[in-house]
C-alpha cells in the first residue's frame, strides 16, 4: 500500500487508513450537502480493521511521543551555545537557531508560524488550480475601468499588506514583536525591566478562523535561556532599531531611570515585513572592488554579512575593541580588514528560513548531542501543552495550544501512552510530585556524546551496495560505455544525453546516502544496547569509571568568549553582576554575528590497497621468528601479532637499516624473507587549507586555493586562524606566509621574480648572472 503524498513510501499504521476515510467523509459532505450515511462508514473502518490490517500486517498501536521537559530544554540550549562544535554559515545563523527553539518551547507553536514550511505537494496543488481555476490567471475578474481595486491595509503598522498574498511571509515578521522598556515592574525600587509581546497570527485553520495571540516574555538571568537577550542581539546585529542612540550596544538598554511607565522601542519601517528568520545564501561572485556579490538580480537584498563587512556601523565599536584586548593586543581594525578579505562568503536575503534547514539542524545536534529519541518540534509543543495542562485552567491551555473552547483535542491527541503519575506513591501516602515522572517521561534519559557521528569508510566496504545501488551503477556504467563508444568521450554527447547521465548519476548518490542512513540507524541504535552490557560487565567486575567530559575547544575567539558567558549558569549573584553579563551576552553576540565560522571538515578514510606478492612473507619452517617487513616512516605502524616474539631482534633488511658503511655493523643479507625489489611508499596528502579547512588531494590545487585567500585580502593584515596562535595579526600575506611556513610548518607556493640587468642596480652576484631570482615565498621543506 503507498500513499501519495509520502512520495512511495508504504504506509505502515492503520491510522493512517482511518484518515483517508475522514477526508472522503469531508469530500462526500461537500459535493453533497449532506452527511454520509453511519452505516457506510462504520462499514468501511469494520473492513479496515478485519482485512486490511491483517493482510497488509498494520501498526494499531500508537507510537511513544516524547515529550521535552525543562531539564532536557535547558541542557540541549546549553550544548548548542557551548559544546556543539558544528559549524554554521555564519554566527547569526546560530543565533537563530537557539532563539526558535526557545520560541517553539515558551509558545508552543509549530514549526509554520515562525519559518516557511513549503508544502510537500506544492506543485501538485498548483497544477491542479491552474487546470481547475482561473486563479492563478491574468485576467481580472471586472471589467470596470473606473473601479479600483482597495489596497488592504495591515491591522498591525498601518503599511500597505504585501504579507496576505505572500505565502513566504506569513511567518514572524519585526512588525509582530513588541520589545518594551517597563519602569520597575516588580516595584521594589530595583531597575527598568525589558519586556517583550510576541504576536503569533498564521497558526493552523487560520484560513477558516483566524484566532490571533500576543505571547508575553520576561528577562531571565541567564542568557542562554533568555528570548529577549537574542532578539535584542539579533536586532542591534542587523541595524533594526530606529532609536537614535540605541543602535550600537547593548549598555543603554540596561541603564534607564523611566519618567513614565513604559516606552517602545521602534523598528525601521523597512524591517517591519522582513521575516525575523532569514535564509542565509552563499555569494557565488566579486565586484571589481573586491566585494562579494550574490548573482541573483533583484532588489531586496540585505547587505553581505562578514566579519567587518560593510554593515559595521550597526555594531558597537566599544565593545569590539573591549573584546579584541581580550584576544590579542592589535588593533581592532587590523582584525576587522583581515577577516574582510578571507569570510566575505555569505549573505542573508530577504526570504524566510525554510523548515528544511531547522529540521537538518536538529538532526545533527541530535546526534552530537548522543541522543536516542528524535529531537522533533511536537516534542516542544507537547511540553509547552503539558506545562499548561498542569498549571493553568482549561481555557488558558485551549488559548496556547490555538483549540476550540471545550475542545477534546487534548485529550484525544496530545495524551502519551506513558502515564504521568505513580499511583503507587500517592496510593501508599507519599504524594503525587516525585522525579520519577521527569525521568520516564521526558526525552533525555538515553543521552551519550560518544556515540558514533557517522558510519565509517571502512564499514560501508564492508557492507557493500545493496541492490539499489547495484542497479544504478550497473545503469551508468552501460550508459558512459554507450557514449564512449558512439563519441568516443562521455563530455561530446548532446545535452539530452548528458543530462540523463547526471540524472542516473544523482539518482545513484541519493541511493548511496539512504543506504548510508539506514546503516547508521542500526548502528546508532546498537551502540547504547553494547554500551549498557558493558556498563553492566563493568560494575559486575568492581570496574568503576569516572564521568569523564569530552573536551571543546573552538577555533574562533568571538565562539569562546560566548561559550564561557553562556556556559556561566550560576543565578545566585548580585543584581549588577546579573546585569553585567547580560550586557557582555548581547555584545558579544553581535561581534559574533557577523562572522563565518570555518568549516570542520573529516578527511576520507583511504582505501586499503592489495598487498602486493613482493611485500608479502613467506612461511618458513625455522626456530626463530621473522619480524614484518617494516613500513615507511610516513605510514600508520602495525601492532605486532602476538606469535612474534619481541625479544628476538628482527633481520635487517637494507644496507641502511643494517649500518652497512658506517663500520658499526656488516651487511647481512635477510635470508628467510622474499627478496623485495620495490618497496611502495603512500602518497601523503597536503594539509588542509589554513583558513578554512577544505581538502585537497592535489598540492597545485590547494596552493591555488590559497592564492584565492590572499588575492581577497588584498595586502591587507591578517589573522592566524590556528588556536595556537590566539588571533595573532599579521601585517602581509608575506609575512603570514614566513610565519606559518616556520611555526607552523606549512608550505606555499614558491614564487621567482626575473628582474631585467637595465632596469635596477643590480647585487654582485646578479651582475655575473644577468638574473636576480627573488623568491616571495618558503617552505620548510
Amino acid at each position: 500500500m503507498r500513499q501519495a503524498h509520502l512520495k512511495g513510501r508504504p504506509i505502515q499504521a492503520e491510522s493512517a487508513i482511518r484518515v483517508h476515510i475522514r477526508k472522503l467523509g469531508g469530500l462526500y459532505k461537500k459535493y453533497k450537502g449532506c452527511e454520509p450515511e453511519r452505516s457506510l462508514m462504520d462499514h468501511l473502518r469494520n473492513v479496515i480493521r478485519s482485512e486490511t490490517t491483517k493482510t497488509w500486517a498494520l501498526r494499531r498501536e500508537p507510537k511513544i511521543k516524547p515529550i521535552m521537559g525543562s531539564d532536557f530544554f535547558i541542557y540541549h540550549l546549553y550544548y548548542d551555545w557551548v559544546r556543539d562544535t558544528s559549524a554554521f554559515p555564519i554566527g547569526l545563523d546560530r543565533i537563530d537557531d537557539v532563539c526558535l527553539r526557545q520560541f517553539y518551547m515558551y509558545t508552543g507553536c509549530r514549526k509554520h508560524e515562525l519559518i516557511y514550511a513549503k508544502p510537500r505537494d506544492l506543485e501538485a496543488k498548483v497544477k491542479e488550480y491552474d487546470e481547475e481555476s482561473d486563479a492563478y490567471t491574468d485576467v481580472d475578474c471586472t471589467n470596470d475601468k473606473y473601479i479600483k481595486p482597495r489596497v488592504k491595509t495591515c491591522w498591525v503598522c498601518d503599511e500597505p499588506d504585501e504579507r496576505d498574498n505572500n505565502p513566504k511571509l506569513k511567518v514572524l515578521c519585526w512588525e509582530d514583536i513588541d520589545l518594551w522598556l517597563l519602569r520597575d515592574p516588580e516595584r521594589n525600587g530595583g531597575r527598568d525591566r525589558l519586556g517583550m509581546q510576541v504576536l503569533l497570527r498564521y497558526h493552523k485553520g487560520e484560513n477558516k478562523k483566524i484566532q490571533p495571540t500576543w505571547y508575553i516574555f520576561v528577562e531571565e538571568k541567564l542568557p542562554v535561556l533568555c528570548p529577549i537577550t537574542h532578539i535584542l542581539a539579533k536586532a542591534l546585529a542587523e541595524g533594526v532599531i530606529a532609536n537614535e542612540g540605541y543602535q550600537t550596544k547593548a549598555d543603554p538598554f540596561f541603564a534607564t531611570k523611566l519618567s513614565k511607565r513604559a516606552l517602545k522601542i521602534r523598528w525601521k519601517k523597512e524591517w517591519l515585513h522582513k521575516p525575523v528568520f532569514r535564509k542565509t545564501n552563499k555569494v557565488l561572485k566579486e565586484e571589481p572592488d573586491g566585494g562579494p556579490r550574490n548573482t541573483e538580480e533583484g532588489a531586496g537584498r540585505s547587505r553581505v554579512l562578514g566579519a567587518g563587512s560593510a554593515g559595521d556601523e550597526h555594531t558597537a565599536p566599544g565593545f569590539f575593541e573591549e573584546l579584541c584586548a581580550k584576544i590579542t593586543s592589535k588593533a581592532y581594525d587590523s582584525v576587522q580588514k583581515a577577516k574582510r578579505g578571507l569570510f566575505n562568503l555569505w549573505e542573508k536575503s530577504d526570504d524566510a528560513q525554510t523548515a528544511a534547514t531547522y529540521d537538518h539542524h536538529s538532526e545533527r545536534l541530535r546526534i552530537r548531542m548522543g541522543l536516542l529519541e528524535p529531537l522533533a518540534q511536537y516534542s516542544q509543543r507537547r511540553g509547552f501543552a503539558e506545562c499548561l495542562d498542569t498549571h493553568y485552567s482549561q481555557a488558558v491551555r485551549d488559548q496556547g495550544l490555538r483549540h476550540k473552547t471545550n475542545s477534546t483535542v487534548y485529550q484525544e491527541y496530545y495524551y502519551n501512552a506513558k502515564m504521568n503519575a505513580v499511583i503507587q506513591d500517592a496510593f501508599l501516602g507519599r504524594g503525587t510530585q516525585t522525579p520519577y515522572l521527569a525521568i520516564f517521561n521526558h526525552m533525555g534519559l538515553r543521552l551519550d556524546e560518544n556515540a558514533p557521528k557517522r558510519v565509517p569508510d571502512k564499514m560501508m566496504r564492508m557492507i557493500g551496495p545493496n541492490a539499489a545501488v547495484r542497479r544504478l551503477e550497473q545503469k551508468l556504467e552501460v550508459l558512459h560505455a554507450a557514449l564512449r563508444q558512439k563519441y568516443g568521450r562521455p563530455s561530446w554527447a548532446t545535452e539530452d544525453e548528458i543530462r540523463q547521465c547526471e540524472t542516473t548519476q544523482a539518482q545513484l548518490s541519493a541511493a548511496r546516502q539512504k543506504q548510508r542512513r539506514k546503516v547508521f540507524r542500526k548502528l546508532y541504535k546498537n551502540y547504547f544496547i553494547e554500551s549498557d552490557d558493558r556498563e553492566l560487565q563493568n560494575q559486575l567486575q568492581g570496574i568503576h569509571e569516572p564521568l569523564v567530559e569530552r573536551e571543546v575547544t573552538h577555533s574562533l575567539p568571538e565562539r569562546r568568549i560566548l561559550a564561557d558567558i553562556m556556559g556561566d549558569i550560576d543565578e545566585d549573584l548580585p543584581e549588577e553582576d546579573i546585569v553585567r553579563r547580560k550586557v557582555e551576552a548581547i555584545n558579544a553576540m553581535v561581534a559574533y554575528a557577523f562572522v563565518c565560522e570555518p568549516p570542520q571538515r573529516k578527511q576520507p578514510e583511504p582505501r586499503a590497497k592489495p598487498t602486493p606478492l613482493s611485500d608479502v612473507i613467506l612461511p618458513i619452517n625455522t626456530g626463530r621468528p621473522i619480524a614484518p617487513n617494516p613500513r615507511p616512516a610516513n605510514s600508520t605502524p602495525s601492532l605486532p601479532t602476538p606469535s612474534i616474539s619481541l625479544r628476538s631482534p628482527p633481520p635487517p633488511y637494507s644496507e641502511f637499516e643494517s649500518g652497512a658503511g658506517t663500520g658499526v655493523h656488516p651487511t647481512v643479507p635477510a635470508r628467510h624473507v622474499a627478496p623485495n625489489q620495490r618497496r611502495s611508499y603512500a602518497r601523503k596528502k597536503p594539509e588542509p587549507c589554513i583558513f578554512c579547512g577544505k581538502v585537497y588531494t592535489r598540492k597545485d590545487a590547494l596552493w591555488d586555493h590559497l592564492e584565492d585567500h590572499f588575492e581577497r585580502a588584498k595586502g591587507e593584515p591578517l589573522v592566524c586562524p590556528r588556536e595556537e596562535c590566539k588571533g595573532m595579526v599579521l601585517d602581509n600575506p608575506g609575512r603570514f606566509k614566513a610565519h606559518a611556513a616556520s611555526l607552523h610548518r606549512y608550505s606555499f607556493r614558491v614564487r621567482i621574480k626575473l628582474i631585467s640587468p637595465g632596469s635596477t642596480k643590480l647585487p654582485a652576484v646578479a651582475k655575473t648572472n644577468h638574473c636576480v631570482a627573488g623568491i616571495s615565498g618558503t617552505s620548510p621543506r
